[in-house]
């Protein structure tokens, strides 16, 4: 073969797991003091689908909120709506200050009822990694119901000898490869190289953001990574 001149790129290749993308993250909270009446996701890990219903709420608080509302809208249906119309905006709007919906507000509306138990639903699917709801318990505004991960996407946390570390870069592509499924190639970029070295193994960890088809990929699989030639 004729000799050429050109550069050499040093390969680099490390071991790591894949992990959840905690940037892809939905956190269910209550808004208002209540009592969970009823659960459709019962344990962590389960998978959930974006709209699926998760738990039935009752809140007191929202029942006298639609009770007064009402009354105001059946005052105004009297014929007094001039003089009436701000109660019932203000009765709205103290629904909307109570944190209820405005598809919670427009059900009360369409219905001329009153409700006193609302379903919450998914924001997003994914997998429940938190579960802080039980049917019966009471709930305190702000406390975290259901805590859900993405899917779409998966982090996998790479062991970089601190020698190779300096072959590394935010933006560099990378390719990762899993023994649990043979012959699948997952592509994806250097997200983050932690400012941080494990004193036990001498190693940094890189951080490669990985699109994640189908689910396949699965937090805590191992996988080994390799990553191209530094980017100019």
């Amino acid at each position: 073969a004729e000799v050429t001149e050109g550069a050499l790129a040093p390969a680099v290749e490390a071991v790591g797991t894949v992990a959840y993308n905690d940037s892809d993250v939905e956190l269910v909270q209550a808004r208002n003091n209540g009592f969970v009446e009823k659960l459709y996701v019962r344990a962590p890990l389960d998978p959930v689908r974006k709209g699926q219903p998760l738990a039935q709420l009752y809140v007191p608080e929202w029942v006298s909120a639609q009770e007064e509302y009402l009354s105001a809208r059946r005052i105004a249906d009297t014929g007094l709506e001039r003089i009436l119309e701000g109660m019932v905006d203000g009765a709205r709007q103290r629904m909307r200050l109570a944190g209820m919906t405005e598809d919670q507000i427009r059900l009360v509306e369409s219905t001329g009822k009153v409700h006193a138990q609302f379903t919450v639903h998914a924001p997003m699917s994914g997998v429940v990694v938190e579960l802080g709801a039980r049917e019966g318990m009471t709930v305190m505004a702000g406390a975290p119901l259901f805590r859900i991960n993405g899917l779409d996407t998966v982090w996998v946390n790479a062991e970089v000898r601190e020698s190779q570390a300096s072959e590394i870069r935010p933006g560099n592509r990378a390719e990762a490869r899993t023994p649990a499924l043979p012959g699948m190639v997952f592509k994806g970029k250097v997200s983050v190289l932690l400012p941080e070295v494990n004193p036990a193994t001498r190693t940094i960890k890189a951080r490669i953001e990985l699109s994640n088809p189908g689910g396949r990929l699965k937090p805590g699989m191992f996988a080994t990574v390799n990553f191209a030639q530094r980017d100019p």
